[in-house]
């Protein structure tokens, strides 16, 4: 079988995924919300129904994520609601510190890392963090490339002094017992990605020619990054995307709708660009916390717990909501404030990995934590 692959996108900021998919006939969210910070059942803004869902609570995602609402009708994505930290933060950095480390205190990495140090993936680019950093999760982990464009992984990319910079790296670091090995697959990575992306009479970056159109955003970039690595065959096993601004304090009513478009465009483009890629891919949408159940006054909302994630792609069971829906009533809530955690978010990355990357063993990769199966995959 070709080997699988992994996306982890990130939701930088907490994401409102009571605003993303929303339980738009819950008395209680109707009165804990403007119209404008909800998702409504009627007129032309209303939001797109989740099929086979529960009558009394009709779940919809947002009117602008179309695209997401088409995977799940056609079965290629799920959704897991209420899901998060069961020893939750308010805090992003805490949230994101501890939901991607994933690990109870110490220094353990990231689990990406623990899974990637544990398989230790082979290729010219298994690796691959779209930005200007690797994220927690990646923490731990050796050969992590990252980039925003696959040419910045290029050493001395558009000049004549490339293949004697290279020679000079090899020569002078070669044998050093610590970076040795790293300088030399940095050299692997930059001669092949020019083999494959440079013109060799002008020694211009070839343009990427996507297989379909992808809207103008940064979330995009990213996505075609991952997308162009897919297909030049480089051994790609994991990459991360991360896709910040839904810290939505204030504005939200104008602010969400933007983001929410580009994630849920974006993420059709990149899907439809994998082509016959799509079979060995997975992908995984996740954010630090979600938002309060009751809207401020300042036009937004607060940090919360509770959440949505989702899963799409290769062999997913879609077309269903996962785990259990704890309500809005106030003694269901979290602290009388949030939506409850009903599902930690560690069940659905293990499920990931254990089904989808051949992980062998989860108990090293979530150490002190025991998965039990979401049913995400057939």
């Amino acid at each position: 079988m070709t080997n699988p692959i992994l996306i982890v996108v990130f939701l930088r900021g907490g994401a409102d995924g009571l605003s993303l998919i929303s339980p738009t006939a819950d008395l209680d969210y109707i009165a804990a919300r403007p119209e404008a910070l909800r998702v409504v059942r009627k007129g032309d803004a209303a939001g797109h129904l989740l099929s086979d869902q529960a009558a009394d609570v009709d779940f919809r995602f947002h009117p602008r994520a179309r695209a997401l609402a088409e995977l799940f009708e056609a079965k290629e994505l799920a959704v897991v609601h209420a899901s998060g930290l069961t020893d939750g933060t308010r805090s992003h950095f805490d949230a994101e510190a501890k939901m991607e480390r994933a690990a109870l205190g110490g220094n353990a990495g990231g689990w990406l890392g623990r899974w990637i140090d544990l398989e230790q993936p082979q290729g010219i680019l298994p690796i691959l963090a779209t930005g200007s950093g690797a994220p927690d999760s990646l923490s731990g982990a050796k050969d992590v490339a990252v980039a925003q464009e696959l040419e910045d992984l290029i050493i001395a990319q558009g000049h004549g002094l490339a293949p004697v910079l290279r020679r000079r790296l090899a020569e002078g670091f070669g044998a050093h017992p610590l970076i040795g090995a790293p300088i030399a697959k940095l050299i692997e990575l930059s001669s092949s990605l020019e083999a494959h992306i440079v013109d060799k009479e002008t020694g211009d970056v070839a343009d990427y020619a996507p297989a379909t159109d992808y809207p103008q955003n940064d979330l995009s970039r990213s996505f075609m990054t991952v997308a162009r690595a897919i297909k030049l065959d480089l051994g790609i096993r994991v990459a991360t995307v991360d896709f910040g601004g839904w810290d939505t304090h204030i504005n939200q009513e104008k602010d969400f709708p933007r983001l929410v478009d580009a994630l849920s465009t974006s993420l059709m483009a990149f899907w439809r660009d994998l082509g016959t890629h799509q079979d060995r891919t997975t992908i995984v949408i996740m954010s630090e916390f979600g938002r309060r159940l009751r809207s401020n006054t300042a036009g937004g909302t607060d940090h919360g717990f509770g959440n949505a994630m989702m899963v799409a792609g290769a062999g997913v069971k879609g077309g269903r909501m996962l785990g259990e829906w704890p309500g809005l009533a106030n003694d269901a809530l979290d602290a009388g404030a949030d939506l409850n955690i009903t599902t930690d978010y560690r069940h659905v990355l293990a499920e990931v990995l254990g089904a989808r990357m051949g992980a062998s063993d989860l108990s090293t990769i979530f150490p002190g934590f025991t998965p039990l199966p979401m049913g995400l995959f057939s």
